[in-house]
Parts: structure tokens; C-alpha cells; sequence
């Protein structure tokens, strides 16, 4: 059952044009059938007639039905599969520390969001209730193995990941770790900053998506990296 719901959303579009040319085809059909139903002038012609434009009439009823299942399927049935049941392309992440078992893939057409320039770091992605770091806070000096404590839980969620960058630095978002579970006021997993390799400035970021790979603006935190003692 589940396959056919996917084959009949991944074809959504060539469904619609086929149906819309049917209807087309009938409804003209039953046009002319009536047209020759009232042509009729004998008994048994007007019975052959009225036969013919029952046909198309019913014809044109199957072809809107069709319509209106399919856009009831691809609208509201199909985005309420579990993501791990509609096969979103999903390459293993590359991470610096194993997260548990329950570490999920990330689709591969999942972009990772824009590098924020240093001087318009935008906070207003941690204001969101359902996808922030609670901690550690802004500007916290960080040594060892910390817990990364926050909520990763919003509609249709599919997967988030952690990643970190050197603040003063042009170089890309390094994986930390990722979980396929949602998560609420509690632990989203554990960073070892002595994997860092040099104390200094870095930004720390929380991505969470949902089943289409579809995200809301990143939580970013400022932090410092002090070495272990």
C-alpha cells in the first residue's frame, strides 16, 4: 500500500494531465451524447442515445474521482508517512564523535544553511521554542567533553544535526553529531571539544529538519574553547 501511495505522489503531475484530458474527452463525449438524445425521434434510438450518454456521463464521473483521490492522497495521506517510509535519499553524515545508534542520514539535496557573517550574527534563530541550544549559552568558555542540552521538535521532524565553525575563520561547518529522534529541554548529544585541535573562538550550531529536508532558521551560539586542563 505504501508503494502505490508513493508511485501515485511521485507521478502527481502526469496523473493530473491524463485525468484532465479524460474529463476533457468525456465531458465533450456526454456533450454530444445529449445532443443526440434530443435529436432522437423514435423510441428505441432515444433508448440508445440515452444509453450512450449515461456511458459518458458515468465515464466523467470515474475521471473526477480519480482527481479528487489522487489530490486527497498526494495532499494530506502521503506527508503523514513516517520519513523513513517515503525514501528520501540519505547518505551517512561524516561526524568527528559516534552518537548513539539512533543517529540518523541526511538527505543529500539538504543544504546546509548560509554562513553568517560575523558581524550580523543573528540570534533570532535560538528564539525558536522548537529548535534551540538551551546549552551552552552564548559567549561559554567550553573545555572537555560537554553536553549539548536544547529541543529538537518540530512538525514533520525528520533529523537534526550539530555542527561547529571557527568564528574568525572563512572555513565550512564541521559535523558533530545528528539524531533522529525528537528531543525536548534535554540532551541532543555529547561534544568532545578536545577534538577541536586549537583553543580560540567558535560558533556552534543547531540544524533541525523535517521529513522534506525543509528547515527553519539555525540556533547559532558563540562559544569559547578553552584547552582541557
Amino acid at each position: 500500500m505504501t508503494d502505490i501511495l508513493l508511485f501515485i505522489s511521485d507521478s502527481e503531475g502526469w496523473l493530473y494531465v491524463l485525468l484532465g484530458a479524460a474529463g476533457l474527452i468525456y465531458a465533450r463525449l456526454a456533450v454530444l451524447r445529449f445532443l443526440e438524445a434530443r435529436r432522437a425521434l423514435f423510441g428505441l434510438e432515444r433508448d440508445r442515445a440515452a444509453a450512450r450518454l449515461r456511458q459518458a456521463l458515468g465515464m466523467l464521473a470515474i475521471t473526477l474521482a480519480g482527481a479528487l483521490v489522487t489530490f486527497v492522497l498526494t495532499t494530506f495521506v502521503v506527508p503523514s508517512l513516517p520519513g523513513s517510509l517515503r525514501g528520501t535519499p540519505a547518505p551517512t553524515i561524516s561526524l568527528l564523535t559516534t552518537p548513539g545508534p539512533e543517529t540518523p542520514t541526511i538527505p543529500a539535496d539538504f543544504v546546509s544553511a548560509t554562513a553568517l557573517p560575523l558581524d550580523e550574527l543573528d540570534p533570532g534563530g535560538c528564539l525558536n521554542p522548537q529548535a534551540t541550544i538551551l546549552f551552552p549559552v552564548s559567549g561559554a568558555s567550553l573545555s572537555g567533553a560537554i553536553e549539548i542540552i536544547g529541543t529538537a521538535d518540530i512538525p514533520n521532524f525528520g533529523f537534526y544535526k550539530i555542527e561547529y565553525r571557527s568564528r574568525g575563520g572563512e572555513d565550512d561547518w564541521q559535523a558533530i553529531l545528528a539524531g533522529g529522534q525528537t528531543r525536548l529541554d534535554e540532551s541532543l548529544g555529547v561534544w568532545d571539544t578536545s577534538l577541536v585541535g586549537a583553543a580560540g573562538e567558535y560558533l556552534l550550531r543547531l540544524v533541525v529538519a523535517d521529513t522534506a529536508g525543509n528547515a527553519p532558521q539555525p540556533c547559532v551560539v558563540p562559544v569559547r574553547i578553552t584547552p582541557s586542563s
